[in-house]
């Protein structure tokens, strides 16, 4: 079992390393737009640039979004490197294209795009929102597939980063045996049709991230 990770390379050119690339906004809002048509208000899409060598992240100091007339709009970088890019009809209809530039003009980084939980700042969970977190994630993987949906993997929990090993404050005792963590990572198996409304899980800090579990 692995996180689920979505990624895809960007082209930079073959002569020399460049400080900047553009990524079309059709990519970005044809994920985005999912969520929001099956109101899968639990999760969302964060992009990141990573070394497609070392797989850390690239450090950015800038983000535009560039519409075809030559206007462009500021994109916020999270200070984890997450590129905070909107779901905008109008960027989709004006064929806009984000431009990102690079601290490091000689990493060569490419676009990850990885599923979590949209509330960065929650720390505590019942037993029902980790069974709809989980079920939402398995809607947006099986929406990815389209049509060969029934080849995507399945869902098994989720994928926790924490900030420190030992930020996990409370967990009901139904849970132990399904949390295998390893340092400040942790795997946690879910059973959604668990919809109790009691405390299940909660943290000192919120996690850094929370990700889909999936088979191998």
């Amino acid at each position: 079992m692995k996180k689920l990770l979505l990624a895809t390379s960007i082209m930079l050119g073959v002569s020399a390393p460049v400080a900047a690339v553009d990524l079309e906004y059709k990519g970005f809002y044809q994920r985005l737009n999912l969520i929001e048509e099956n109101k899968l208000d639990k999760i969302t899409m964060a992009f990141y640039l990573v070394d497609s060598y070392k797989r850390s992240r690239c450090v950015l100091s800038d983000a535009k979004m560039l519409n075809k007339n030559g206007q462009h709009d500021d994109i916020a970088i999270a200070d984890d490197g997450q590129l905070l890019v909107p779901l905008s009809q109008s960027y989709y209809d004006n064929f806009a294209v984000l431009r990102v530039e690079q601290q490091d003009a000689g990493q060569n980084c490419i676009l990850q795009m990885q599923m979590q939980v949209k509330d960065k700042q929650q720390k505590a969970f019942s037993f029902s929102e980790l069974a709809l977190i989980t079920w939402q994630m398995q809607e947006l993987v099986d929406e990815f597939g389209g049509l060969l949906s029934f080849m995507m993997p399945n869902v098994q929990g989720l994928h926790i980063d924490m900030k420190k090993a030992d930020s996990l404050k409370y967990i009901d005792s139904s849970l132990r045996d399904a949390l295998n963590c390893d340092g400040s990572v942790c795997k946690l198996l879910i059973d959604m049709d668990d919809k109790r409304d009691e405390n299940a899980i909660e943290f000192s800090t919120p996690p850094v991230v929370v990700a889909p579990w999936v088979e191998e």
